[in-house]
């Protein structure tokens, strides 16, 4: 019995971790064993001790050694790659169990495409910054498909942007979804003013401040577009920038009406409409783990509550 006992341990400690994984990347990156042992923050030969070791724990070799430094075999190479994954994945685990510890102070990080920056997010700061909530927040811009990579390494919490539902993953879910009628803006006096409804292929003919057409908008514009060629020839994520060329300018700009609201309002920009609807959609994604975290979920009401406000607003009749 005592001697089963001996060999089970002894294949526990048989084990390879994060450890000896990032031992060979850091030997691989700087190709010396005295490099690395300084960076490692170990000696010479206790590191070539290691590496030895763990070249017989799995019976392969792992670097060819030779005047010019360590060389990586293919076995090295596949550790490294595949040790990358294992990393993601623990920080996805100790995030997770952050979250659900329910901590005061805590940080909610929030993903959002450019649009919902300028469109909503000052809303639920002001919000935030207006209540005693017991948690920070912390927000960054990036495109929608950095979005979902990061929500998927658990880089982000909540991912705000232009989804639509073929865009969601299996893992994902989307608990909020707004959409809104795209509109054209320009300034007063452009010729295009006389038009009040626009087609696509009329506004191909002006010049164009956009930016990038998310994927979940180009299906719809092309239904539209038919021989006409709608490529912008300034392509700006930045609205306040936009409307700041198309005032001065016969630049003309399309997006959701909330964004030009003052605008219209003041009479610096005029609104045009197309003959038919198009529209910008938005989704809010998050891990179906996640949304269950205490942390989380005061954050959410946080947001759903603005996110209901801003589409009571939109849905308000004209007067």
């Amino acid at each position: 019995m005592p001697e089963t006992s001996n060999t089970h341990a002894q294949g526990a400690n048989d084990v390879i971790d994060i450890s000896d994984i990032h031992m060979i990347k850091v030997v691989t990156e700087v190709g010396s064993i005295n490099k690395a042992a300084e960076i490692l923050s170990v000696s010479q030969p206790t590191l070539s001790k290691k590496i030895s070791r763990l070249e017989k724990k799995v019976g392969v070799e792992l670097f060819n050694r030779d005047s010019v430094g360590m060389m990586p075999t293919e076995a090295a190479k596949f550790l490294i790659k595949e040790g990358n994954g294992l990393r993601a994945q623990l920080q996805v685990i100790e995030r997770q169990l952050e979250l659900m510890s329910d901590m005061v102070g805590g940080t909610v990080r929030v993903g959002v495409g450019p649009i919902i920056e300028q469109q909503l997010l000052a809303k639920v700061l002001l919000d935030f910054a207006e209540r005693d909530y017991q948690f920070k927040i912390s927000v960054v811009t990036m495109s929608a498909d950095a979005l979902l990579d990061q929500l998927k390494k658990s880089k982000i919490d909540l991912a705000v942007g232009p989804f639509v539902d073929s865009d969601v993953p299996d893992d994902i879910v989307a608990p909020l979804k707004t959409s809104e009628k795209l509109v054209v803006a320009v300034r007063q006096g452009h010729d295009a003013v006389a038009r009040q409804v626009v087609d696509l292929q009329a506004i191909s003919n002006y010049k164009i401040i956009t930016p990038n057409i998310p994927a979940s908008l180009g299906g719809q514009v092309m239904v539209y577009l038919e021989n006409a060629e709608l490529e912008p020839d300034i392509i700006c994520e930045s609205y306040t920038m936009a409307k700041y060329i198309v005032m001065n300018s016969d630049y003309v700009t399309a997006g959701p009406e909330s964004l030009f609201l003052n605008e219209f309002k003041s009479g610096e920009l005029v609104k045009l409409e197309f003959p038919y609807d198009v529209y910008w959609q938005s989704q809010c994604l998050v891990k179906p783990e996640t949304l269950l975290m205490p942390i989380v979920k005061r954050s959410w009401i946080c947001l759903l509550s603005i996110w209901r406000r801003s589409n009571q607003q939109k849905e308000k009749p004209r007067v």
